[in-house]
C-alpha cells in the first residue's frame, strides 16, 4: 500500500469521461513465478476536475503480447473503474428524481449490466423500462407491440419515436427469446431512445410546468377564465376576448366550443363566479356579454394547478 503522488488519466463517472486523476494510494499484487504472468494494480484515485473519488483496477497481462506495425511488442492492459463508467454518457443525472420509482429502479439497474458489459440483460432491461413506463401511464394492450402503439395515439410519444421503441422491443426480444447480444453501438442508440423517452414524459412534463401552453381541455379553459375574472375589476361587464385579453392566444380555435360550455356552466350554477350579461351587436356579430361576480367562489384548484 502506498501513495506515490501520480497522475494518470482515469474515466470519471461525474465528468462522463477520461480525465486527469491523482493517485491518493494504491496496492500492487505481485506476479507469482507458479501461477499465470500477471500483474494487478489496485488504485483509489480522486478527479482534479470534480474531485470526485473512485477505484480503479490495472491489470497488465504478460501472458498476451502482440506486436504492432513497427514491429515493437506489447503485453495487454485491462483497465476497470469502480463504480462503473459509462464514458461519454451523462445520462438523467438532472431529473431522474422526477422518474416514478420503479421506472427509475429498472433505469438504473439497466446500466448498471450495460456498465458490466452485460449486454443481453442490458437490452431485455431497456424492454422491461419501456414496459415499466406503459404499467404507470396504465397503458393497455395484450403485448409490448399493442402498447407501444397506444401511446404514440395516446400522444405520449411522435410517429417517429414509436418506430424507435419498436426497434428496442425487437431487441429486447432477440436478447429474451434467442439470446442474442446487441453490439455495443446499437445498445447505446437504445439507451439514448430509451432515455428520450423517460425524458420527454417525465422530466419535461415538470420542468414545463410553468411555462405558458395552449389550452385543450375546457377544464383548463374555465381555470384560466377563473385566473381572469380575478385579475379584472369587479362589477364590470366584459366580452369573452377582453376577458380574456392577451391569454386569447392560449385557447386557439377552441374558444367557440369553451364558449358554449362556459355558458352552460354558468346557467347551471357551476361557475359563480361571472354572470350571463346581454348579447349585443359587435362589427355585425352577436355576443355575449358576462359579469365579473364574486371571484372569491373560485375554486381552490384554480389558483393551484394553472401551469402559466
Amino acid at each position: 500500500m502506498g501513495n506515490n503522488g501520480k497522475t494518470i488519466h482515469s474515466d470519471c463517472r461525474v465528468c462522463c469521461r477520461s480525465t486527469r486523476h491523482d493517485v491518493l494510494c494504491f496496492y500492487e499484487e505481485q506476479p507469482r513465478s507458479e501461477y499465470y504472468n500477471e500483474t494487478y494494480l489496485w488504485q483509489v484515485v480522486q478527479c482534479r476536475g470534480c474531485d470526485t473519488v473512485g477505484f480503479r483496477l490495472q491489470n497488465d497481462d504478460y501472458e498476451q503480447i502482440s506486436v504492432d506495425p513497427d514491429g515493437d511488442a506489447h503485453h495487454t492492459i485491462h483497465i476497470s473503474n469502480y463504480p462503473r463508467v459509462l464514458r461519454d454518457h451523462v445520462g438523467l443525472s438532472d431529473g431522474i428524481f422526477w422518474v416514478p420509482n420503479l421506472i427509475a429502479k429498472v433505469y438504473r439497474q439497466t446500466l448498471s449490466a450495460y456498465g458490466e458489459k452485460a449486454y443481453v440483460l442490458a437490452s431485455i432491461g431497456l424492454r422491461a423500462t419501456i414496459e415499466a413506463v406503459c404499467n404507470h401511464l396504465k397503458i393497455s394492450g395484450a403485448t409490448l407491440e399493442k402498447r407501444i402503439d397506444q401511446l404514440f395515439k395516446g400522444g405520449y410519444v411522435s410517429n417517429e419515436d414509436k418506430k424507435r421503441l419498436h426497434a428496442i422491443r425487437f431487441l429486447g426480444n432477440d436478447a429474451a427469446h434467442e439470446v442474442k447480444e446487441p453490439s455495443e453501438a446499437d445498445l447505446r442508440v437504445a439507451l439514448e431512445i430509451v432515455e428520450h423517452l423517460l425524458n420527454s414524459v417525465f422530466i419535461l412534463a415538470r420542468k414545463a410546468k410553468s411555462l405558458q401552453t395552449v389550452i385543450e381541455s375546457y377544464e383548463e379553459f374555465e381555470q384560466l377564465i377563473g385566473q381572469c375574472a380575478k385579475a379584472a375589476d369587479p362589477l364590470q361587464t366584459l366580452s369573452l376576448g377582453a376577458l380574456l385579453g392577451s391569454n386569447r392566444r392560449f385557447v386557439g380555435n377552441n374558444l367557440d366550443a369553451f364558449e358554449v360550455q362556459l355558458k352552460d356552466a354558468i346557467t347551471t350554477g357551476k361557475v359563480t363566479f361571472l354572470t350571463l350579461g346581454q348579447e349585443n351587436k359587435v362589427a355585425g356579430k352577436d355576443v355575449q356579454f358576462y359579469g365579473i361576480g364574486d371571484t372569491s367562489k373560485i375554486k381552490k384548484e384554480i389558483d393551484e394547478d394553472l401551469p402559466f
